[in-house]
């Protein structure tokens, strides 16, 4: 009777511990990044952190009237929160949004889990949702380290959650193919309390780097983000028209952690300042230049292959000006520009932007200082 209680009681305990944990740190992102500054990005999140904070209350509650189908929809509740972090992630790095993936999962995840709740077909249906959570987890750690302006220490705690979630799914998804010593009823109860436990983690690590990714890198990337938003406005009505002669360019500064080691971070940010005052000054007022990152610019242009030619060589020659004053007094700046033209590769933004970065790291590869233009269309383009 003593251990009985005791093990009651130490229940009770970690479910409080998970509602306060999951209740802060929904209020911090709430506080902190929703209100705050608030965007599609930031209320996405919001949304994420109100869904899981449901799913949270509604587990306890299961838990303690012992009902089984509450138990299944909390468990979907909390499982959405994947799903919604990520296309908050696209929103913020100025990518188009996927709606119908995320809305779908939603929608069907909670509701198949509460029908089949009491039925055979509930373990099935547990493992498959949690394996597409597991991909829209691995998704997050895709978008984090593919996009390179959010600081490593930043998108690192919520990038490894989403990598340990993605492994435990796949993991969970081959253990039912598999015998094993535990029968499937326990394997399924293993993974509801890894849910639990993930739910607090991930919402952890999701508010430290969210918080921080706003906050820390968010006048940048918000900036990088209505860009995009611009430059896809252009392209749709260019397309409209028929226009050809519009281009994106990635500029990229070379030698950068060489340039960060020789000098001191204040040297380092006039740099890379004098980097991006010379790119601007370089073009027409008519093109747009977005700091996508310390050493990064994006450049929508319009042009013939003539014009744009003539200012990418203008900037070239700029930006490799030997500074006589201030951090660049003596030191010679080179960058490397990929070059991607709407007659050659289409208007879909991504795909230019996606051009643009291969032919500036080919530029790189050889040598930096000079430019590579997509001379092939994007089926061709290594991926």
């Amino acid at each position: 009777m003593i251990v009985n209680a005791a093990h009651d009681a130490i229940r009770v305990d970690a479910s409080t511990g998970l509602v306060a944990m999951v209740t802060l740190v929904t209020a911090l992102v709430f506080g902190l990044i929703t209100l705050a500054r608030p965007s599609r990005a930031t209320i996405t999140w919001g949304v994420a952190f109100g869904l899981g904070l449901l799913g949270t209350y509604l587990w306890v509650g299961a838990q303690q009237m012992d009902s089984a189908v509450l138990q299944a929809a909390a468990s979907g509740f909390m499982i959405c929160f994947e799903p919604i972090i990520w296309l908050g992630l696209r929103m913020h790095f100025g990518k188009r949004p996927i709606w119908w993936p995320v809305v779908a999962f939603v929608l069907i995840a909670p509701g198949s889990l509460a029908v089949t709740a009491d039925g055979p077909g509930f373990q099935p249906v547990f493992r498959a949702v949690f394996l597409v959570a597991g991909v829209f987890a691995a998704l997050i750690a895709y978008e984090l380290f593919r996009n390179p302006s959010p600081r490593r220490d930043i998108k690192l705690p919520l990038a490894l959650a989403s990598c340990a979630f993605a492994i435990l799914a796949v993991v969970g998804a081959a253990a039912a193919l598999f015998d094993t010593e535990l029968s499937l009823s326990v394997q399924l109860d293993v993974l509801r309390e890894i849910n639990s436990v993930g739910t607090l983690v991930t919402s952890v690590c999701a508010a430290f780097t969210l918080v921080l990714l706003v906050r820390a890198d968010g006048q940048q990337v918000d900036t990088a983000a209505l860009g995009a938003v611009r430059a896809r406005r252009r392209l749709q009505k260019a397309r409209l028209h028929g226009d050809q002669a519009w281009s994106i360019l990635d500029v990229r500064l070379d030698d950068t952690a060489d340039l960060r080691e020789s000098t001191t971070g204040v040297g380092f940010g006039r740099i890379v300042d004098r980097f991006h005052d010379d790119i601007i000054d370089s073009l027409p007022a008519a093109a747009d230049a977005d700091r996508v990152d310390d050493d990064r610019c994006i450049v929508i242009i319009h042009g013939s292959d003539e014009s744009v030619q003539h200012h990418v060589r203008t900037m070239l020659r700029r930006i490799s000006t030997i500074g006589g004053a201030g951090a660049s007094a003596g030191i010679r700046l080179s960058a490397s520009v990929g070059w991607a033209g709407v007659s050659v590769v289409g208007y879909d933004y991504d795909e230019l932007i996606e051009a643009a970065a291969q032919a500036a790291a080919r530029a790189r590869d050889e040598g930096g200082d000079r430019w590579e233009r997509v001379k092939k269309a994007p089926t061709t383009l290594e991926r």
